[in-house]
């Protein structure tokens, strides 16, 4: 089966990890970028070089678009639909999961079979296992490209619906942005007594590493829907966060990251639920 001939939108960090990559596996590339000296360092490494985008689609069978937002997604890709009719496209752009679903639906009406993807990885890891990266859409796009895909890292089929993959980058990326938000606190109460960051960081970890796997048992009561389990409830959360709140403003440190924590409790025990599980909060967060 011969190798696709591949084109790489793009020449960022990730865009240039991306071309890099598909080069040292043996895969055909040619290479786009708005600033053209960005392409001098690819062609110098055997890729090829296209002056326009209508060029550079013609020339892959497989389009990898990494590109620096949404909007120059659609702006670079629209006016070249013609041209794109039939080959696949990978969006490996950040996106959020509306846009994925726009693009998806827009390479639809052009008959352009199109996989959209995040990649939970920085560039340096491009090309290794521990690279994931998500994809969803096309199923049947997705199959047909998957080898090129692998080359990258672990690839993995997130479903038909264009904006999961985006959509489980974003989740678990709020996931991590919220963690560390939560070493900042900590950080910057304990500092107030002298302590380094570094000590209160390591403290951080050993305790969060031990907490971590109670996660489980939070989304069991999630995912049973009563919340009334008998375990901490949010009537106690609620004075806990208080004191949380307390103790960093006596620190002389404001108390915003955690504001909203509290915020979510006190609707909960005003609307009769203080007797729940605490993390009943998770049905205040959709939006009605």
């Amino acid at each position: 089966m011969t190798q696709p001939s591949t084109t790489i939108l793009g020449l960022g960090a990730m865009g240039s990890a991306v071309a890099a990559r598909l080069r040292e596996t043996g895969y055909a590339t040619t290479v786009w970028n708005r600033t053209a000296a960005k392409t001098e360092p690819h062609v110098q490494a055997g890729s090829n070089t296209a002056a326009t985008v209508a060029e550079a689609v013609r020339a892959g069978e497989l389009v990898f678009v990494v590109l620096l937002d949404h909007a120059r997604v659609r702006e670079h890709l629209e006016p070249v639909a013609a041209d794109l009719k039939g080959r696949t496209v990978v969006n490996l752009v950040t996106t959020t999961p509306g846009q994925g679903r726009e693009t998806a639906a827009w390479a639809a009406e052009h008959g352009i079979p199109y996989v959209d993807g995040a990649i939970m990885a920085v560039p340096s890891m491009i090309g290794d296992t521990s690279a994931r990266l998500l994809y969803s859409g096309d199923q049947h796009a997705f199959n047909t490209v998957r080898p090129v895909l692998e080359t990258l890292g672990t690839a993995e089929y997130a479903g038909e619906d264009p904006g999961v993959a985006s959509l489980k980058d974003m989740a678990l990326l709020s996931a991590m942005d919220l963690m560390l938000l939560g070493y900042v606190q900590a950080i910057a109460m304990m500092r107030t007594t002298g302590t380094s960051a570094a000590d209160t960081a390591g403290e951080v970890e050993a305790w969060l590493a031990a907490m971590l796997p109670h996660g489980r048992e939070l989304a069991a009561i999630v995912d049973g829907g009563t919340y009334d389990t008998g375990g901490q409830s949010v009537d106690f959360d609620r004075f806990g966060i208080r004191s949380l709140i307390t103790a960093s403003r006596e620190q002389g440190v404001r108390a915003d990251l955690l504001e909203p924590h509290q915020k979510l409790l006190e609707e909960l025990a005003a609307t009769g639920h203080g007797d729940s599980d605490w993390i009943r909060i998770i049905e205040r967060l959709t939006i009605h």
